[in-house]
């Protein structure tokens, strides 16, 4: 049986480094939603690197999020 997706959204989430809480490093991230479907890679770290520039703690890693409808067929 073929299956066939639909794109439903794609998110960014930037982690960040808050450093050492009881020698644990304190990460905490946000989330970016509705990005277009046709932004590449590359643009979006981009995005998001400037994004974290703006905060005060330094960026750990950024992370897409894609989410895709699988459609059962016929």
């Amino acid at each position: 049986m073929p299956v066939t997706t639909d794109f439903l959204s794609n998110k960014i989430q930037i982690r960040s480094n808050y450093g050492l809480v009881d020698g644990k490093d304190v990460i905490k991230s946000k989330t970016y939603s509705n990005l277009k479907a046709s932004a590449g890679n590359d643009d979006i770290y981009a995005v998001a690197a400037a994004l974290a520039t703006l905060q005060a703690p330094t960026l750990e890693e950024v992370v897409k999020i894609e989410s895709t409808l699988l459609i059962p067929g016929v």
